[in-house]
């Protein structure tokens, strides 16, 4: 039995209190979880970032901007957009990145929660 097929009778508390109070019953804890995880690689926190300062950057522009081949930031590209924080599109030969609707609800509010914390120190 999957934990999402777990009877809600042997759900923990605190667990049921946050998929009805924060995630109102309509999201699913897992994939907001991953989300996080996600993000939390530095790599992607960096790439992240950059999208949400700059806007759109192109795959060389992003490898050259942290000094790594195209290639070696695909994996890095891919797993960002399978979990729905960046979206991709081709510019004539370049793949350009961007952060998703649902990333741009949330992602800069993190970044500046971040700076705020950094500079309180």
């Amino acid at each position: 039995m999957s934990e999402r097929e777990t009877p809600r009778n042997e759900r923990s508390a605190a667990r049921e209190r946050v998929e009805s109070d924060l995630l109102a019953g309509t999201l699913d804890l897992e994939r907001e979880a991953n989300r996080l995880q996600v993000m939390g690689e530095p790599t992607r926190f960096t790439i992240l970032y950059l999208l949400a300062e700059e806007g759109r950057l192109r795959s060389g522009e992003l490898a050259d901007l942290l000094d790594r081949r195209q290639n070696d930031l695909y994996h890095h590209l891919n797993t960002l957009e399978d979990a729905g924080l960046v979206g991709k599109f081709r510019d004539g030969s370049s793949r350009v990145y961007e952060l998703s609707p649902l990333a741009e609800g949330f992602v800069p509010q993190i970044f500046d929660a971040v700076g705020a914390r950094a500079e309180a120190v």
